[in-house]
């Protein structure tokens, strides 16, 4: 494979800002037809009974949580580079990071790599390298979640089936990745597909940083900073109900936020919408008891606070980013 990485040959397009703004649009609007979608099936009055009794002193506590989240995603997106080796100046750093949370609405979050793009803008890294990086926040995430709903399982009886699922698929990740033997010789394999053969040394290097990623002591402190920060997301059922004059276990809580974000990353939806909705609504109602009015209140208050805040976050970082770009020169 002598091949050059092609992702070096030539400076990619510049980004059309205006049509990830559109996308969002549209993801926004399917996200307000779920909100319809719960407020129909709660019936309205319910679903405005319920509002009208909502404690607004636990909000900021609510709105707290998954910013919280994020900075302890920050803190693992900044030891992956470390760990590589790679250095980036804070503020592009930060910017970069915060751009990508208006990915989180695309399918299975994989508009996250428009940070890729970025730091390929700003510092000239090419996406082979931090590519790897992007990828095991996510697999490191989805095993965090694991562990937050597999305790949740054990007690409640629930949502084996979306564990195993998330189990079975981040295993077999981590297995291609960890036999090298296995690893190189799916590469070759790609290698001699005629379209994907000048992506030989892209596939290498993606390769290759992806392995430093997945050793012990990386997925431990990963794992570990994953689950305490989604921890955080997870408490947001916990204060959403306690607003509504009803108690609710700390885990059950967790439980429930994890199983309907493995739900939602299993559908492949945007943002997991509907999928999550739906999981967080028939857990409550079914496995917790919750009314309806409040269950779709809780769903609506839960999705905005782990969902459309960070997607609002998002949007203000990738307008800090343009404005950064277009002041280089870049855009």
């Amino acid at each position: 494979m002598s091949q050059q990485d092609p992702i070096t040959e030539k400076k990619p397009e510049p980004f059309d800002f205006k049509k990830i703004k559109r996308l969002i649009l549209l993801f926004a609007i399917l996200g307000v037809a779920v909100m319809a979608g719960l407020g129909i099936y709660a019936d309205y009055n319910e679903l405005g009974n319920s509002v009208g009794k909502f404690n607004f002193a636990y909000l900021p506590v609510i709105l707290m949580l998954a910013p919280l989240n994020y900075c302890l995603r920050f803190v693992k997106w900044s030891y992956y580079f470390k760990k590589l080796g790679i250095r980036i100046p804070a503020k592009e750093n930060t910017a970069v990071f915060a751009a990508g949370l208006s990915m989180t609405i695309t399918p299975a979050k994989v508009g996250e790599f428009f940070k890729s793009y970025l730091l390929k803008e700003f510092c000239g890294i090419e996406f082979s390298k931090t590519a790897p990086v992007i990828l095991m926040e996510r697999v490191t995430d989805g095993i965090a979640m694991i562990i937050l709903a597999s305790i949740g399982a054990v007690v409640f009886s629930y949502g084996y089936a979306a564990i195993i699922a998330c189990i079975v698929l981040v295993g077999l990740f981590v297995a291609v990745v960890r036999i090298r033997p296995l690893a190189l010789f799916l590469i070759r394999a790609l290698d001699k597909i005629r379209f994907l053969k000048r992506f030989g040394t892209a596939f290498e290097n993606f390769y290759h940083q992806t392995y430093q990623l997945t050793d012990g002591v990386s997925l431990l402190v990963a794992i570990a900073i994953g689950t305490v920060s989604w921890f955080f997301e997870g408490v947001v059922i916990f204060f959403a109900l306690k607003a509504f004059g009803l108690d609710i276990s700390v885990l059950a809580s967790v439980f429930t936020v994890s199983v309907s974000s493995l739900v939602g990353a299993l559908s492949m939806l945007p943002g997991g919408l509907f999928a999550a909705e739906g999981s967080i609504m028939g857990i409550l109602v079914l496995l917790f008891g919750v009314d309806r009015g409040i269950a779709s209140a809780t769903t609506v208050v839960t999705r905005f606070s782990t969902l459309w805040l960070g997607v609002a976050i998002g949007i203000a970082g990738m307008i800090i980013v343009q404005r950064m770009l277009k002041k280089s020169g870049r855009v």
